[in-house]
Formats: structure tokens, C-alpha cells, sequence
């Protein structure tokens, strides 16, 4: 058996991504043999995994006869991949730091990078972990940084948009896989960047002259001493670390449970109710569709193995990342994602990167006070709205239905032109009933709010 390039790993010619029967493997050539054995022998492996830097892996036995395979690691097993444009702020931010630290250790053995994309890092416990075993290359004194153009455009260009224009820009991604043009990054920010000495020399600077002149002034020195870049890496990581914050828009729901919520009576039997349900259902995989601050993300947590919390807010994200970390959460993740604007399957003929259907589809999802943003705010028909939680369930489906005369709905319609006289219970279960049977409703206490327990028709 030949390893061939594939649609998920295709541009390293020193080790192979394949996936066999749901689980990954790494293949690694023998084009890689000796940077592999320093990696692993040199003591750089260890500290990074240990760190919690580095995935973890295990040499098992190769199952090919093709003669370029020196080693067959199985890695760490992913459960659940976003990708950097669905990630907030803080999520940015620790991708970042792990790669300037990563590389500020390895210099230390004689190694760098010879990557520098985001898409090399996963997200699990509130930390960002690289899992591209076969990136490291030898570096000596005088040799180049050669992925420092892939670092400012892929990297560093979408946390300074982030920092200086707002969490949002970093969606630019989605259409750049590959890094968007320093130029292009150079004209979005706004004079007062110019005067922070990472976006000045990294993005404006950088930006100002072709890569061809870059390449060309570089190449008239001894490129770096190991003592320079590590200064390098340093300096580009202290200037990071005064961004804890992106430039900040109104936040609307980040103090969703603390300002806005009906009332305490509302809220505990809502949590009752969801809980013994889950209990009941036991499920392995949960995803919570509008998951706000997380609260039933958490609450889930304690009963499914793994739950995926999608929310269109950065900030909640944010604070949901904050409270993994703090916690020590390992089988809860949090995306940024908008509904109805959600991933597709993209990249090389649409097979790169899966849609995050895919990504997310669950025994349970979770669609709690959000029925009525898609339905007046996104303007979806509860046709389409019963279909989308069809698609991100397997088994279950635990939805909310708040009615028209709730103040929340009331606010929504508020200065709409349109008539949502097709807003009401009968026809929002009449739209479910295509794709679920109703096994339990409940009304909530001290409001007019319904939850429904849907199990979902097998087709």
C-alpha cells in the first residue's frame, strides 16, 4: 500500500495525516527520519508535551510496505476540531502565545518551526495544542526564520485586525486558508497601529515592500543567531501580551442570566427539567445550538461525555473558554457560530475542512431560548428551523419555544416591517412533527415559555 496525498493532507512531503476507520494516524517518511529522531531523542518532545503544547503520541507498528515510511505514530485521538475563524478572541490569543512558546523552546534543541498556520492548533481544557508532529526543522545559527511571512499573514495579522478593529475580522480567515495579504491587513488598521512596534514592523512595514525585495535584503545577511530569534520571538510575545482585549463592540448577551433572565422560579425549573431529561437520555454527545454563557453547556457536561457549545456572541465564548480553563474541563468546547451563516464543507473540492454539521451532529442537541432570534431576527421559517435541529441531531432534541407574548419576542419584533403572524406554537410543532415525534412538553413555571423533548424520526 502506497501512501498517498489526501484530501485533509496533501502539502507535507515529510509525514502523512490518514484517517482509518474514524481514528487518525501520522505517517512519517523516511524524508524525515533525522529531524524525528531529534525531536523525539533530544529531550524537545518531552518538554512540549508535557507543557501541554505538543500532541501526544505513540509509535505503533507500520502497516504499509511502502519503502518511504520510517515510523506509524498514533496520535492523541481530536474529538472535536474548530478551525480559526470559529474562534474568539481569547481562543486567537492562545493559539498565538503557544506558537511563539513552542518555538522559543525548541530553539533551545536546535529546532524550529517551519510552520506557521493556525490551522495547526486544537483547542481542548481553555489551551491551544499543536498537533503537527512532523513541523519541526533543524535550525542553526545564521539560518532564516523561513515561516516568518506565513506567521504575520496567517497568524499575527488576524489577531492585530481582532485587537484594533473587533473579534469578527478574523471570519476573513474563512476565505484565506492560506493567510490573508499583509496589504491588505496594512490598510484595515486604523493610524494608532502604526505606532505599536509589533504591527509596525510585522504588518505595515512588511507590507510595504514586495516579497521580492524582502527576500532579496534578507539574503545580504547571516539571517539569525539562535540568541537573536529567541530575542525575536520574545519581544513579539511581550507586545501580545498587553492585548487581552479586541476592540469591543455593545455587548448584548454576555450578562444574559444576570440581567435579562424571566425570573429565578423561570430559570431553576428550566434547569430541573433539562437535567433530569438528560439523565434520562444519557447521552454520549451533546451540542447546544445559541449556548449564550454556557450555563447548559456546563450542565450537560456533568452528564455527556463530550458537548460542543455553538454561540454567535465572541464575548460568551470567550467567558464559556475562561471557565473551561479555570475548571480544568476537558469534554467541553466552545465555537464562535451563527446559525444561520454556519461553516460548509470547504477547502481542496470541498473535502479540507468538513462542514460543522458534520463537526457537531450529536445524541442531543440543545436548542434553548433561540427558536425565536432565528425565526425573527434570522428570518427562517420553522420549517427550515426544525430541519437545522434535525441535521445537528442524531437521537434527541430538547427545545424551547418562547411564544409572542413574551417580552423577549415583543422586543425582537419591535420596528419590524414584516408581519410574523405565522409566529405561533401550533405551526412551530406542526413544522417539528416532519422530523420528530413529541414525547414530552412542559410549560415553565412563572412564564409562558414551553420546552419540548423531541426524538427524532429515523429516515
Amino acid at each position: 500500500m502506497i501512501i498517498e496525498p489526501n484530501n485533509i493532507s496533501y502539502r507535507d512531503t515529510a509525514a502523512r495525516v490518514v484517517k482509518k476507520e474514524s481514528e487518525y494516524y501520522r505517517y512519517i517518511f523516511y524524508e524525515y527520519k533525522a529531524e524525528y529522531d531529534h525531536l523525539m531523542q533530544s529531550g524537545l518532545y518531552k518538554e512540549l508535551t508535557q507543557k501541554d503544547l505538543l500532541i501526544k503520541h505513540q509509535e505503533i507498528q507500520i502497516d504499509t510496505d511502502d519503502p518511504k515510511v520510517y515510523k506509524l505514530l498514533y496520535p492523541t485521538q481530536i474529538t472535536y476540531q474548530s478551525y480559526p475563524f470559529e474562534w474568539s478572541y481569547s481562543q486567537w490569543r492562545k493559539a498565538i502565545y503557544a506558537y511563539l512558546r513552542i518555538n522559543h523552546i525548541a530553539l533551545k534543541y536546535g529546532m524550529i518551526l517551519k510552520d506557521a498556520t493556525p490551522f495547526n492548533f486544537y483547542l481542548t481544557m481553555g489551551k491551544a495544542v499543536m498537533f503537527d508532529t512532523s513541523s519541526f526543522m533543524f535550525f542553526n545559527n545564521g539560518d532564516k526564520w523561513i515561516a516568518y511571512k506565513q506567521f504575520c499573514s496567517e497568524f499575527l495579522g488576524p489577531v492585530t485586525l481582532m485587537h484594533y478593529n473587533g473579534q469578527k475580522w478574523a471570519r476573513l480567515t474563512q476565505t484565506h486558508l492560506r493567510g490573508l495579504p499583509l496589504t491588505f491587513i496594512s490598510k484595515q488598521l486604523p493610524i494608532k497601529s502604526w505606532f505599536h512596534l509589533n504591527t509596525l514592523l510585522h504588518i505595515h512595514l512588511h507590507a510595504k515592500y514586495t516579497f521580492k525585495k524582502v527576500i532579496k535584503r534578507h539574503s545580504k545577511n547571516n539571517g539569525f543567531s539562535i540568541d537573536k530569534i529567541s530575542s525575536l520571538f520574545e519581544i513579539i510575545l511581550s507586545g501580545l501580551r498587553c492585548w487581552t482585549k479586541p476592540y469591543q463592540f455593545t455587548i448584548h448577551w454576555f450578562g444574559y442570566y444576570q440581567n435579562d433572565i424571566e425570573s429565578n422560579k423561570y430559570l431553576i425549573h428550566k434547569e430541573q427539567v433539562i437535567t433530569t431529561w438528560l439523565e434520562k437520555l444519557a447521552p454520549n454527545t451533546v451540542v447546544d445550538l445559541g449556548a449564550n454563557t454556557g450555563k447548559f453547556s456546563f450542565i450537560a457536561g456533568r452528564i455527556a461525555k463530550k458537548v460542543i457549545a455553538l454561540e454567535a456572541d465572541d464575548a460568551c465564548v470567550d467567558g464559556i473558554e475562561s471557565e473551561i480553563y479555570k475548571q480544568c474541563i476537558n469534554n467541553i468546547s466552545a465555537t464562535v457560530m451563527d446559525l444561520a451563516e454556519s461553516t460548509s464543507n470547504i477547502g481542496l473540492l470541498n473535502k479540507e475542512i468538513k462542514s460543522i454539521y458534520t463537526r457537531t451532529q450529536s445524541d442531543v442537541v440543545l436548542a434553548l431560548a433561540i427558536v425565536h432570534h432565528l425565526k425573527i431576527s434570522d428570518q427562517l421559517s420553522f420549517k427550515q428551523i426544525a430541519e437545522l435541529l434535525a441535521v445537528y441531531t442524531r437521537k434527541f432534541a430538547i427545545v424551547e419555544f418562547v411564544p409572542k407574548s413574551d417580552n423577549k419576542v415583543q422586543l425582537l419584533l419591535k420596528d419590524k416591517t414584516f408581519n410574523f403572524s405565522d409566529y405561533t406554537e401550533d405551526k412551530f410543532i406542526n413544522a417539528l412533527l416532519e422530523w420528530f415525534t413529541i414525547n414530552e412538553v412542559v410549560i415553565l413555571q412563572d412564564s409562558e415559555r414551553t420546552l419540548f423533548l423531541l426524538e427524532k424520526i429515523k429516515s
